[in-house]
């Protein structure tokens, strides 16, 4: 260690698993982003990447479009060639950090659930990318982490169609968390906002339930041309958000602007994409802040549907090439919520205050209650998350009432709800402001 000025590197995957493009679905985009109008072609598409066609915005449509950004992992088979290489110990440590700790990858994994139709061939289905990449961790060492990723649906239920409501989406989101409470004893503690984009009501979801996220992408030097797709703040509007790269608490009215939320959201820019790119610029803007301030949290995402080495190695690249202007500045690789708690708390106050809460079934007469009390630490949020499974195989989550505000809560089992005798499985989830994360499962 250099010096106890430290620079956290946040890698974040957005994690979607396979994705398939024809042609045809090429140009329709060319279209609809540039209001070009080809035919679809190979030689067409070698022509606009290679900026052979008279057109206004030719340089946009090639860098939108280039050969890396339509070279999709399409099958398990794809990705998983990908992963295998990338996730080895050697090849992580190739980019080593100042305490010799290779890369860490947070996967922020999906759920492509609740569509009618699946044109790009997404894999369908609950926990589907979840289990392929707990997998692929285990086999690796269990180094990384799983985090939360979630696209809302859009009108159509088209798998690969782009929206920004989580109040629309409401039965599917629930199902997801409850299943991944259920089957996975995992809780959500990090987000990473689908299509970059937070409003009103994910951020008020984030609130309740999630008290990390890396979904800022606000830049120092806006350049990116305008496309169609994401003019007038559609699709991630950070125009308001801080640049610098720290965590802030959002404001209620605004969750661009520094206020008094709980959760701590920052900042998170692109790689291997077309807009809102990591640039040198960016990279140390980081490390001034690191360097004047004692840290900073460096953070960037790109997609598992790509060849993510092309882009591992240019970002990484950089990094260490800027590190050596700040050789005061300690390069530290890290997961997300490992990078919060260092920037964010000491080291006392995550363990001295961390989550611990008591549950138990109680039948008094014919009523028959879940009650549970907090033993220490704080819930972040109004109160803990209850998952439930029955016997036939359906999944519910559903509040608790309230015995006393911030510590006890009651659920009870009747007509109105279920009776105890359909249940199967019965769990508690939260998390504390610190990011730990407690699952308890109540025997039957």
């Amino acid at each position: 260690m250099k010096s106890s000025k430290e620079l956290y590197i946040v890698y974040c995957i957005d994690t979607e698993g396979p994705l398939h493009e024809p042609l045809q679905a090429t140009f329709d985009r060319i279209s609809q982003l540039f209001g070009v109008k080809l035919k679809p072609s190979k030689e067409n598409l070698r022509k606009l990447q290679c900026l052979e066609l008279d057109l206004k915005n030719k340089e946009d449509i090639a860098k939108a479009f280039n050969s890396h950004l339509l070279g999709y992992n399409d099958t398990w088979d794809k990705v998983d060639e990908m992963l295998d290489r990338i996730m080895t110990k050697k090849y992580r440590d190739q980019f080593s950090d100042s305490n010799g700790r290779g890369i860490v990858y947070n996967w922020h994994c999906i759920d492509h659930v609740g569509f009618s139709s699946n044109k790009r061939r997404r894999d369908i289905g609950f926990g589907n990318i979840f289990n392929h990449y707990q997998e692929k961790i285990d086999e690796h060492g269990g180094i990384d982490k799983i985090h939360w990723h979630f696209h809302p649906i859009a009108f159509g239920r088209e798998a690969h169609m782009a929206a920004t409501s989580y109040a629309n989406s409401t039965d599917v989101l629930h199902e997801i968390i409850t299943r991944r409470v259920i089957n996975n004893n995992w809780f959500p503690t990090v987000n990473r906002a689908g299509f970059h984009t937070v409003r009103r009501d994910s951020s008020m979801f984030m609130e309740e339930w999630i008290p990390f996220d890396y979904s800022n992408q606000a830049q120092y030097d806006y350049k990116d041309s305008v496309q169609a797709d994401v003019v007038d703040g559609r699709f991630g509007d950070w125009c308001r958000a801080p640049k610098s790269w720290k965590p802030y608490h959002p404001s209620y009215s605004d969750y661009q602007s520094p206020g008094s939320m709980n959760r701590y959201s920052t900042k998170c820019l692109n790689i291997g994409t077309r807009l809102r790119l990591l640039t040198e610029h960016e990279i140390r803007k980081a490390f001034e802040l690191a360097r004047d301030e004692g840290k900073a949290i460096l953070s960037f995402t790109n997609h598992d549907f790509r060849d993510m080495s092309i882009d591992i190695e240019d970002t990484y690249e950089k990094i260490f090439r800027i590190a050596k202007e700040f050789d005061d500045v300690n390069v530290l690789n890290s997961d997300a919520i490992e990078a919060m708690q260092k920037y964010c708390y000491s080291e006392d106050e995550v363990v001295r205050n961390k989550l611990k809460f008591s549950c138990q079934v109680q039948t008094q007469g014919n009523v028959t209650k879940l009650v549970v009390n907090q033993e220490n630490g704080a819930v972040f949020g109004t109160q803990p998350y209850l998952a439930i499974k029955t016997k036939d195989g359906r999944y519910y989550h559903d509040n608790f009432d309230e015995l006393e505000f911030g510590k006890s809560w009651v659920f009870t089992f009747d007509w109105t709800t279920l009776l105890l005798e359909q249940i199967e499985s019965l769990k508690v989830a939260a998390n504390d402001k610190y990011g730990n994360s407690v699952v308890s499962t109540l025997e039957l």
